[in-house]
């Protein structure tokens, strides 16, 4: 079983074939409490295509099914043979198309309705490669050198965050949460350092996550974590100050910019890093570009290509046609990609 051989943790228990949950408590979703229960309810009596057809949540449908939301996956060169965990792993946008090409895949999330919806598209798709590990991804323990991919696709910004998230709720209200006084950046790191620790030689970290310093901060977007104004930008001290007087809540969500985040994985052992830039996004992205190539080729404003085209959208693509196609700023891109690879 992949679980013995990975997870160093004692008090694994089974819930049913494949599915093992660390009894730990932690809820992050894009969903409700009340919303993942209906979902986890009509399970039975529907496809998770249609059920999510039918859920009215923006972008949910594309967020789980887009063919986009795995483009990445390419990039590791992948033979057929890796043990990959797919940690945050959610409703398997990554798990499911990963699991086709490698030997096994082990999903860990720590919101059981997000794994259970996950056990029902795996059985869809009649795979048996992929197991299902619910638990607090700051809790697990790994095997040294026991598995051989590692994806952390927009997770490592939530990683310091110890408190239940509903997403909307977290990004538009105000929350009176409790304070933890351990650093983010050294949670990240230390997540970050287990991962290290449990791949084995040349195995591969898969890291996607926004840009510190996406350009459209600069403009007036909101901190895509946070709901607030220019916190990615600020040194991180003053960003809490602003989180604290906006959310009432301290600057948790912690993201990097290029040379930041290289410096902490050369740091942690890592040897051949590749970097890509993901445009519009990491989530969905129509290009994916290579972080040493110029970005002549750069289609402006991709992601409003199937819909209306509006004065803010221009400005958007004369802006990034002079940053981008003339001057060339790729350390304003909008969000990264690192293969990293264990020496």
């Amino acid at each position: 079983m992949i679980l013995k051989k990975i997870i160093k943790n004692k008090n694994i228990k089974k819930i049913s074939n494949n599915f093992y949950t660390l009894n730990t408590q932690g809820y992050w979703s894009n969903l409700s409490y009340e919303e993942n229960k209906k979902l986890v309810s009509d399970l039975k009596k529907h496809s998770t295509r249609k059920l999510i057809k039918q859920f009215k949540k923006k972008n949910l449908n594309e967020v789980i099914f887009s063919q986009k939301r795995h483009s990445g996956l390419d990039l590791l060169n992948l033979k057929g043979f890796e043990k990959v965990l797919d940690f945050g792993c959610m409703w398997g946008a990554l798990t499911i198309p990963i699991a086709k090409k490698t030997k096994t895949v082990l999903g860990i999330d720590q919101t059981k309705e997000s794994l259970l919806f996950l056990e029902k598209r795996t059985y869809e798709e009649k795979l048996k490669n992929i197991h299902f590990l619910q638990a607090n991804l700051r809790d697990i323990e790994l095997t040294h050198s026991s598995f051989d991919i590692a994806i952390v696709n927009g997770v490592l910004e939530w990683i310091a965050e110890t408190n239940e998230v509903v997403v909307d709720d977290y990004l538009n209200k105000k929350n009176n949460i409790k304070n933890e006084k351990i650093s983010p950046g050294l949670i990240q790191k230390k997540f970050l350092q287990k991962i290290v620790s449990g791949l084995k030689k040349n195995g591969k970290l898969y890291l996607a996550i926004e840009n510190r310093y996406d350009y459209k901060m600069f403009f007036g977007l909101k901190d895509p974590h946070n709901g607030t104004y220019f916190t990615t930008i600020f040194p991180k001290f003053v960003s809490n100050i602003i989180s604290l007087i906006v959310k009432r809540r301290p600057y948790r969500t912690w993201i990097y910019s290029v040379n930041e985040l290289k410096k902490i994985l050369d740091d942690l052992g890592f040897g051949n890093i590749s970097l890509y830039t993901a445009w519009p996004d990491y989530r969905l992205p129509d290009q994916i570009i290579p972080y040493q190539n110029n970005l002549n080729n750069l289609k402006i404003c991709s992601a409003y290509k199937n819909s209306k085209i509006t004065w803010r959208k221009k400005i958007a693509g004369i802006i990034e046609y002079i940053l981008f196609k003339k001057l060339n700023l790729k350390f304003l891109s909008p969000s990264l990609i690192f293969i990293a690879v264990k020496k």
